[in-house]
């Protein structure tokens, strides 16, 4: 389609009307019928790279200022390359958000599992129905891994992803979108059909700046939603968040409580573990139900809640929602046992957030007889603040704590890790019995393997689903699983 005829609030450049089959922030991406927009980054300036782009064929560049050495007729000048990324990715996918139901799910914890709990949850009614998180891309049966490091792609994948799922039959999307994605305009052109929120606690605040910043950014997925007269799912039992973001929403709402608040529309009752799962009745304005969750944690009640009441939010049957929670068997990285017949257990776990991993450490507390061992680190170039904070839950929360390598990305993984130690020290732990510092993840995963006793319980927190440790040097292939069943190899085959 020629520029002139997308309809976007900038024109095409003035030399040309191009016909634009593709939109790249790329250069190494840039030719032919492809237009690249210069984005301002963390490290790089995408305008140092827009002589690049057009002399390997791009019909155009998207700038906020004019680049010096490139024609000036091919470049067009917008006050926010991002805002016009997400209008030029939109038209070129054809809006395909106008036509497809897309759920936006929210918060510092559960975005993941609860988007693909809502896709489980709609799957008896709609048949077809697609997700986009940080742990993959799911159309139906079909499951391809997110290996972009990126839990809410930059717009063009996100419009592409959702033009692709449109086409291939899905009736609904759940699409984790993160405060990152919010306030840098990847989803501005999606046009959301509801929002939902699981909590807003503590995370990103190197990139925010304060919590209140970081609220605000969540926020506006209620403004845009709003916007577009959609619904909103809030959580009664967030006591911080809910109260401030509440206020925000004028439009139809359904609230949920994991903990049974009777204030919330959408509760559970009569909770129970079952065979590795939880039981409960969910209590609804559309009646009651039984929900079979198969998934581990507690706090998987509150995101099964919260994809209740989206479908219930959607006009879809309480018991057809119900059974589509009950056939979710697992979400990877997510409470994912490793079970090779050892006398204790292993549990690979996501939680990267001092809420988090608090979350995980009491819930596997209550449920291990012997000793709870926890192997964690924290991101480099990152909210600096939660470091000493999870070291401090740490130590209070499990009786083990071994302190290694996350993602150190430019920083000094030592540095990251005395960091980490200083806050467990100030809760109590002692290097000479309980805190073990390790910047080796792997060795840190074998030594907790190694000395775990029966019915002891070892936690790996941090990386869960990832396939990469990002580092100085770049991206070290990773799979926090894969290593640790090698290490209960090891010990079950040394203790022959």
């Amino acid at each position: 389609m020629r520029w002139s005829e997308l309809g976007l609030p900038f024109g095409p450049p003035t030399a040309v009307n191009p016909e634009v089959r593709e939109v790249v922030y790329d250069s190494r991406r840039a030719g032919p019928g492809g237009v690249f927009f210069a984005i301002r980054g963390t490290h790089v300036d995408g305008h140092d790279f827009v002589v690049a782009a057009l002399q390997q064929g791009a019909e155009a560049a998207v700038v906020e200022h004019l680049v010096e050495g490139a024609e000036s007729v091919r470049q067009v000048v917008v006050p926010d390359s991002r805002v016009a990324l997400a209008q030029m990715a939109a038209a070129v996918a054809g809006h395909p958000s106008r036509r497809l139901p897309v759920v936006g799910v929210t918060g510092t914890d559960g975005k993941t599992t609860t988007s693909i709990l809502l896709q489980a949850a709609l799957t008896p009614a709609l048949g077809r129905v697609g997700s986009i998180t940080t742990v993959d891309f799911r159309l139906g049966e079909l499951v391809e891994p997110n290996l972009t490091r990126q839990t809410t792609l930059e717009a063009p994948e996100v419009q592409l992803l959702l033009a692709r799922m449109l086409r291939d039959g899905c009736r609904a999307v759940a699409l984790e979108t993160t405060s990152h994605a919010l306030a840098l305009h990847r989803v501005d052109q999606v046009q959301f059909a509801g929002a939902v929120f699981t909590n807003v606690t503590h995370d990103h605040l190197d990139f925010h700046g304060s919590w209140d910043a970081y609220l605000k950014a969540k926020a506006r997925l209620l403004a845009m939603t709003g916007e577009a007269g959609g619904f909103a799912v809030l959580n009664r039992d967030d006591r911080r968040a809910f109260p401030l973001l509440s206020e925000r929403w004028q439009g139809p709402l359904l609230t949920y409580s994991a903990l049974g608040d009777p204030a919330a529309e959408v509760r559970a009752t009569e909770l129970a573990p079952a065979g590795g799962g939880w039981s409960f009745i969910a209590a609804t304005p559309h009646g009651e139900a039984e929900v079979r969750l198969q998934l581990a944690g507690r706090w998987n009640v509150g995101n099964a809640l919260a994809a209740l009441a989206a479908g219930l939010q959607m006009g879809h049957p309480l018991e057809a929602l119900a059974a589509g929670l009950g056939r979710l068997e697992h979400v990877p990285g997510r409470m994912q046992r490793v079970r090779l017949g050892q006398p204790f257990e292993v549990v690979v776990d996501y939680a990267h957030t001092p809420a988090a991993l608090a979350l995980a450490l009491s819930e596997l507390r209550s449920a291990t007889p012997g000793k709870l061992w926890v192997v964690f680190g924290s991101a480099g170039e990152r909210d600096l603040s939660k470091r000493a904070e999870m070291g401090r839950i740490a130590a209070q929360l499990a009786d083990q704590v071994v302190v290694t390598t996350e993602d150190p990305r430019g920083e000094d993984p030592e540095a990251i890790i005395a960091e980490i130690c200083r806050g467990a020290v100030e809760a109590g732990a002692s290097f000479e019995e309980n805190l073990h510092r390790e910047v080796d993840r792997a060795r840190a995963i074998a030594l907790a393997v190694e000395r775990a006793l029966p019915a002891d319980t070892v936690l790996l927190a941090g990386k869960g689903h990832e396939h990469s440790i990002l580092t100085a040097a770049g991206a070290v292939p990773w799979d926090e699983a894969e290593v640790a069943e090698s290490a209960v190899r090891r010990r079950l085959s040394a203790s022959v």
